[in-house]
């Protein structure tokens, strides 16, 4: 043993030794090592041929040069030497003369806590928040022939996609900085073209409002110009007002008319909305007690209240995203322009059959729809959908044929989910969708799946800013549905008493106990948008995936069982024929 151990003492030794010797040696002596030869953000400021050495002044007085310098993923908007001493003399101060505080909010509203390239810039609010939790705006302008990118409606954009070690630099030619205007101070600077509007806030008490600051409070604000009301034959206040009589006759004094319409322009909200905000939303609450604005995207277009469904069709109103006051960054919120009139409309409540297959990302598959199609999405995944736990969604597609009379998916396809209470791979304890757009009234919604494997769950319908409704039946997926035929034959069902039961055929074409459509219960829509539909587990060792089809919100004073819907997609009205339901074969007791 005291052999093996001085044997390895001398190896230790002549390693240790030649380590030392090459570690020694005369070209390497005084170097200073460093992970890579790229600068980081405050080295590029540092280099005087750049021209941007005050603003690193102004990040050495905030103290922020070791974040500057370390490793990370930031991008900074870097004002020039120039736009550095324009601000100072304009605001009447030096850079000496700063002190931390002001310092760090300076340099803070020009760093983005995210690498963002050029490439990433849209005309609207960049992706992430800069580090005083403030978004940047970004267009593109021309000007003499020449295009350029501004930024916050203050800076041109000099240079960009300057890739540094930490991320990257845009050198811009002026200072930014928070807006410390209202929005009714913004209102206040609009050209002439916006009079009529103006003159119409400034009656208002929201007008007062929007020129007050709530901590977390921010309002957005949709104006239209003078010639938008002309278009609608509205000339003049007087004019208006008979247009708002008619529409909301409940309102007969000409002040809560104008104030009603006004605030009918104005959302309130905890965080900013800005375009790329207003593309996500699908509706924003009003100012109007239970009145919202739907926004609905075209390509590039963003309508307000376009509502094409059942007996409705409206076009909505266009947001202007190029113009001027659009994306417009307020103390308190922001501004927007529009190219219509925005008013509260008395809508009557319309049935919507949803395919719950029609998310956006699966409408995207190469195969939607088409017979074979299996694609499994998990909570990432789906934008208007969120999964519990560690379960997915599957999206799936079968064959479209009378055969299939124990697959009458509505359109062939079908959503497959595992709801369990328990958070396994592969499981559901709750599953909340985005609901398409209902219109203000009281539905009856009814579940239509294919009868498979048992499992349990409760239902809650929300809608922000109201308590959830809590539905009342407790869904079975396993019994079959229990038919009450109306002929000995089999052949029809005695729809009445099924629905005074709480089931009903959904599928036009034959009706079977394994494609069930149960009433789940009653929904009160306080507001015309769209809402929220949780389903959560009740049951723990579920044995496999359901098939879900659609869900039905039918309003209440309406037949609940007619028109039916068959494969293809087409509403089947009471006493159609065979040959008027897909496939288009006369039934047999027709023949």
């Amino acid at each position: 043993m005291k052999r093996h151990y001085l044997q390895f003492c001398g190896f230790f030794l002549l390693v240790l030794t030649i380590f030392w010797g090459s570690s020694c040696d005369d070209e390497l002596e005084g170097t200073v090592y460093r992970t890579s030869d790229v600068k980081m953000i405050d080295e590029y400021l540092e280099d005087p041929a750049n021209n941007l050495t005050d603003f690193l002044a102004i990040i050495d007085k905030a103290d922020y040069r070791g974040m500057l310098h370390a490793y990370g993923t930031y991008t900074l908007f870097a004002p020039n030497n120039a736009a550095v001493e324009k601000y100072m003399q304009e605001e009447g101060k030096t850079i000496s003369g700063l002190t931390k505080e002001e310092a760090m909010t300076i340099v803070g509203y020009h760093v983005v806590n995210d690498t963002i390239a050029s490439s990433s810039f849209v005309d609207g609010r960049l992706p992430s928040r800069n580090i005083v939790r403030q978004y940047l705006t970004t267009r593109t302008r021309e000007e003499n022939g020449k295009v350029y990118i501004e930024v916050d409606r203050k800076a041109r954009v000099l240079n960009k996609d300057i890739s540094v070690g930490n991320g990257i630099v845009h050198t811009i030619d002026a200072m930014l900085s928070k807006s410390v205007k209202t929005v009714a101070q913004r209102i206040d600077e609009l050209p002439d073209r916006f009079s009529f509007m103006k003159d119409l806030f400034k009656e208002t008490n929201i007008y007062k409002t929007l020129g007050t600051v709530e901590n977390k409070i921010y309002y957005g604000v949709f104006m239209q110009d003078n010639q938008t009301f002309i278009d609608d034959g509205i000339e003049t206040r007087e004019k208006l007002l008979a247009h708002l009589r008619a529409a909301t006759p409940e309102v007969d004094k000409d002040a809560d008319l104008i104030e009603n319409f006004v605030s009918y322009h104005v959302t309130r909200d905890t965080t900013y909305k800005y375009v790329v905000d207003l593309m996500l939303a699908s509706a924003l609450p009003t100012v109007v007690k239970d009145q919202v604005l739907s926004f609905s995207m075209t390509k590039d277009v963003i309508l307000i209240n376009e509502f094409k469904v059942g007996q409705l069709n409206e076009d909505g109103v266009q947001v202007a995203r190029l113009s001027e006051y659009t994306d417009l960054s307020c103390l308190n919120g922001v501004m927007h322009e529009v190219l219509g009139t925005l008013e509260i409309k008395k809508r009557m409540a319309y049935r919507v059959y949803w395919d719950l297959g029609e998310q956006p990302e699966m409408k995207a598959l190469k195969g939607f729809r088409t017979a074979g199609t299996s694609v499994k999405f998990t909570n990432d995944q789906l934008s208007e959908v969120e999964i519990g736990g560690k379960g997915y969604i599957t999206y799936g597609a079968g064959t479209v044929a009378i055969s299939a009379k124990n697959e009458q998916y509505v359109y062939g396809d079908y959503v497959r989910m595992r709801m369990d209470t328990r958070s396994v791979n592969g499981l559901c304890p709750y599953v909340e969708f985005k609901m398409p757009l209902l219109v203000e009234g009281s539905y009856k919604v009814w579940l239509c799946w294919r009868r498979e494997n048992a499992t349990t769950f409760r239902t809650t319908f929300k809608q922000d800013g109201q308590e959830d409704q809590v539905l009342p039946t407790v869904i079975d997926l396993s019994p079959y549905m229990p038919i009450v035929w109306a002929d000995q034959a089999k052949n029809l069902a005695d729809h009445a008493v099924m629905e005074q039961n709480g089931w009903k055929q959904y599928t036009a074409r034959v009706c079977v106990n394994i494609m069930n459509s149960r009433l789940i219960g009653t929904i009160k829509v306080n507001s015309t948008g769209r809402h929220s539909l949780r389903l959560d587990a009740l049951t723990s060792g579920s044995k496999g995936e359901s098939s879900f089809d659609m869900i039905q919100f039918i309003p209440v004073d309406e037949d609940q069982t007619w028109p039916m819907i068959d494969m293809e997609g087409s509403l089947i009205e009471k006493g159609t024929p065979g040959t008027g339901i897909f496939p288009h074969t006369p039934y047999a007791w027709e023949n």
